[in-house]
């Protein structure tokens, strides 16, 4: 009832905290978007401050970002695709030739588009109702793909696409905005509300977590799978056309390999976990800037392409291990290095510290009392607190000591 006591607010409220915010994953990301501008600050500042330099950079680092935005919710599933730049190329191919037939620009656009989501519903009818593994599929239909493309282009390229293609890969609004980062965004943000404020996102989430738990929950997974590589599909489809743009409206059947890599890599240097279920949008969104400049930055510094790539798969698998390492992970090293695997070590430690958090949190109210006697309290919960210490430093040197001679008897023992 209105009013009465069993009204209750059971929303759990956080305060912000600009501490725990710095630190954010996507925090260190802005970090190190920064420390690349600042190391093509100090290397090339003529060019850097040269008007376009930073536009053309961001221009030519953003093909790939449509794509990036549909592999964080396949990354979210546990799954992987790794057909994207197959599926780019052969809607693109689509497009060209129904233009190159006398096609309505908008019709054979909107053509390509489906014809990439009819490759990410394949995908997805493979992996959702044939149980077929996610990467095992996705690089066999990507040599599918584009050997569709390749047979039908050979050595040829089509170069008939609307015109402004060119305008999204290259135009600048004001001389200032690139068009492709403007586009790209206004889609981080939508993907950003799906994500996070929709049922759709949520669902995602919970089959990454746990498929057996959504399914008892009424959640069809093979359907919330079906949907996730189809739109997959659209993005790569959506990327079909920056990436078009970007290398001046044509393409061909050897263009865009490896594209798929550098996008599980921006969605992984995101944040996304490969295992599934745990990631925000925010960070692949920041971390396919970064890749730009990186790829950019490396040019500049003399990097050979085979280099790049070095890069690009050392980047990959640090953030991977990162990503693996999680609270237990650590608390169990600390029991290990520090506490040398002794749990009563490690207990009477963490108690020591809980404790010398409580007594501190006292001091600090004492003194905002401004009690006459504070300066008295404070002293007599200083000497609560070394006390603690000591006998916590005492304890643990007598079980550290008594593991040692337990140690040395049984290797005693089985030494005779």
């Amino acid at each position: 009832m209105p009013g009465s006591n069993y009204d209750r607010d059971l929303t759990v409220k956080e305060g912000f905290v600009l501490s725990k915010f710095l630190v954010k994953w996507e925090m260190i990301l802005v970090y190190i978007l920064l420390a690349l501008n600042l190391v093509l600050i100090l290397f090339k500042t003529d060019l850097y401050f040269q008007a376009g330099t930073v536009q053309s950079i961001i221009n030519a680092g953003l093909d790939v970002s449509p794509m990036v935005l549909g592999m964080v919710f396949i990354l979210l599933l546990g799954d992987i695709d790794c057909s994207v730049a197959a599926q780019m190329i052969f809607g693109g191919m689509v497009t060209g030739l129904l233009m190159d037939k006398g096609v309505p620009a908008i019709i054979a656009v909107i053509c390509g588009i489906i014809a990439c989501m009819c490759c990410g519903a394949f995908n997805g009818a493979c992996v959702a109702y044939l149980k077929m593994p996610a990467v095992i599929t996705t690089i066999s239909t990507a040599m599918l793909f584009r050997g569709i493309v390749e047979i039908v282009l050979g050595e040829n390229s089509l170069k008939n696409f609307p015109a402004w293609y060119n305008k999204i890969g290259w135009y600048n609004i004001a001389d200032i905005i690139p068009l492709s980062a403007l586009l790209f965004i206004i889609m981080g943000v939508i993907f950003c509300f799906v994500l996070h404020k929709t049922t759709f996102g949520r669902r995602a989430y919970i089959v990454g977590n746990n498929p057996t738990c959504a399914t008892y929950s009424g959640i069809s997974v093979t359907k919330v799978k079906m949907q996730i590589f189809i739109l997959m599909g659209f993005m790569a489809g959506i990327g079909s056309i920056f990436f078009i743009g970007r290398m001046g409206g044509g393409v061909s059947s050897s263009m865009g390999t490896g594209y798929e890599m550098t996008a599980i890599a921006c969605a992984v240097l995101g944040g996304v976990s490969t295992n599934g279920g745990k990631g925000k949008m925010y960070g692949p969104i920041i971390a396919t800037f970064i890749m730009a400049f990186l790829t950019y930055t490396l040019g500049l510094l003399g990097v050979d392409p085979n280099t790049k790539k070095i890069f690009t798969g050392v980047i990959l698998i640090l953030t991977i291990l990162i990503s693996t390492v999680n609270k237990q992970m650590i608390k169990d090293i600390k029991l290990k290095l520090i506490y040398h695997s002794n749990k009563n070590i490690e207990a009477i430690n963490y108690r020591t510290i809980d404790f010398v958090k409580e007594k501190k949190a006292e001091i600090v109210e004492i003194k905002k009392s401004g009690a006459a006697d504070a300066d008295k309290k404070i002293a007599a919960i200083n000497a609560e607190i070394e006390a603690a210490k000591k006998e916590c430093a005492e304890k643990s040197a007598a079980w550290w000591a008594e593991q040692k001679a337990d140690a040395q008897k049984a290797k005693e023992r089985f030494s005779k």
